[in-house]
C-alpha cells in the first residue's frame, strides 16, 4: 500500500491573518480539504494521513462523517516542526506496513492524480523522487547585497511537493535528522533529509500550476486558478 502524508499543522504566518493558511477557504472547502481530495482521488494512494493541530482534528474528522469515503484517512497530533509531523505520521500508520510514502505541501491544492502516480512510480524505481521545475530566471547567488557568483540555471530546479520515498528510507532520514538535531531550517525539506543518508533522489517534471499557497499574492492567483478550473468543468 502507498500512503499519502499531508503535514498541516503549521502556523502559516507568512501569509498574515489569524487563520493558518491551510484552513482559509476557497471555492466553497478548506484549502486543506482540496488537497486532501486529490489524494483521495489518487488511485495509486491506498491511505491518506494528515498531520493536524491537536484542537482542529474533531473538526476535520467531522467533515468526512455522512460522506462516502474512497479510503481509509488518518487523523494524527502534528508537532513543533515539520519533520516532527512527519514522524508522527510514519509511526502511525507502521502497522500497514507501507511501500511508498508520498508527502505533500497542505496548501498545494492543484497538484493532479497524474502527478501523484508519476512520483510514485519514479520512487518505486528509484527508491525516493521528487516533483520539481526547471529554472528558467537567471540565478545569482549573493551576500551582503552584492553578487557572489550567477549559478548556471541549467543545473537548478526548483523543488515541489509531492516527495514520494519508500517507507523504510523515510523513516530512518528523519529518525537520523531528530538524533543529528538538525535545525528547523534544514528539515522543511523532506528530500534534503534523505540525501543526508547518501541516497540519490530523482526528479520528475512538474508544472507551475502545481502552486504553493504562501503570500497574499498566491491566495489571489489561487482563487483565479480555481474560478478558472470550474469553468473548464463541463
Amino acid at each position: 500500500m502507498n500512503i499519502a502524508i499531508i503535514p498541516a499543522a503549521g502556523s502559516g504566518s507568512r501569509l498574515g491573518g489569524e487563520i493558518p493558511k491551510q484552513f482559509l477557504e476557497i471555492a466553497g472547502a478548506p484549502i486543506l480539504a482540496h488537497t486532501m481530495q486529490r489524494f483521495i482521488e489518487c488511485d495509486d494512494i491506498g491511505a491518506v494521513v494528515v498531520a493536524l493541530p491537536a484542537d482542529r482534528i474533531d473538526e476535520f474528522r467531522a467533515r468526512n462523517r455522512g460522506v462516502k469515503v474512497l479510503k481509509p484517512i488518518f487523523y494524527v497530533t502534528g508537532g513543533a516542526e515539520r519533520s516532527d509531523s512527519i514522524l508522527n505520521a510514519l509511526e502511525a500508520v507502521a502497522e500497514l506496513d507501507p511501500e511508498i510514502v508520498a508527502v505533500h505541501d497542505a496548501v498545494r491544492p492543484f497538484v493532479t492524480t497524474a502527478q501523484i502516480s508519476a512520483v510514485i512510480a519514479k520512487a518505486r524505481e528509484a527508491g525516493a523522487a521528487i516533483l520539481a521545475l526547471p529554472a528558467t530566471d537567471t540565478i545569482k547567488e549573493v551576500e551582503g547585497g552584492l553578487i557572489q557568483r550567477t549559478l548556471d540555471r541549467r543545473r537548478i530546479w526548483r523543488a515541489q511537493t509531492p516527495q514520494a520515498f519508500r517507507y523504510d528510507l523515510l523513516m530512518r532520514a528523519n529518525r537520523e535528522a531528530r538524533a543529528a538535531g538538525l535545525p528547523s531550517a534544514l528539515t522543511t525539506d523532506d528530500s534534503l533529509l534523505v540525501e543526508r543518508l547518501g541516497v540519490a533522489v530523482a526528479v520528475v517534471e512538474g508544472s507551475p500550476n502545481n502552486l504553493k499557497i504562501t503570500t497574499p499574492e498566491d491566495l489571489i492567483l489561487a482563487q483565479n486558478l480555481f474560478e478558472q478550473l470550474n469553468a473548464a468543468t463541463p
